[in-house]
């Protein structure tokens, strides 16, 4: 199905990376399956973890850096702003610094919770910024908001 919708909305999308719909969907089936086989090993030596991103159970600066993509803001008409704000405050509890890309929902335009977002983000000793990165997939979708 989302091959399909990719084909009629070609145009909305960069072929520079994956030349085709089909071409996308062979490089994400290698993906998954290459994420599958390594799954229960991965599960067994402690790569791949059970989290809320909501209630992060690692020790506070734990990491340099946490990554979110695909995930927030994509899903603005599902994710609540609440949700947004409780997940970004546990990551910056966890990481120096946070990325999430990219800052567009799935109907393409930015998410409604971005200004939300970057109001809660302006306290004192925290900075943030909205940079242009150089992917860009779908169009106009390559902003990331760095916070630090």
């Amino acid at each position: 199905m989302m091959m399909g919708q990719l084909e009629q909305n070609r145009s909305e999308y960069r072929w520079t990376r994956f030349t085709s719909p089909a071409a996308l969907g062979d490089y994400r089936l290698a993906v998954m399956e290459r994420f599958l086989a390594d799954f229960p090993e991965g599960m067994k030596e402690g790569r791949y973890l059970d989290c809320d991103l909501e209630s992060l159970s690692f020790e506070p600066r734990s990491f340099d850096l946490a990554l979110c993509s695909h995930f927030l803001f994509l899903y603005s008409d599902r994710l609540t702003a609440g949700f947004h704000q409780r997940a970004i405050e546990q990551m910056l509890l966890v990481a120096r610094e946070v990325r999430i890309f990219p800052l567009q929902s799935l109907a393409g335009n930015r998410s409604e919770h971005l200004e939300t977002i970057c109001e809660s983000l302006a306290v004192p000793g925290r900075e943030f910024e909205i940079r242009t990165v150089d992917y860009e997939f779908k169009r106009c979708a390559n902003q990331m908001l760095r916070i630090r």
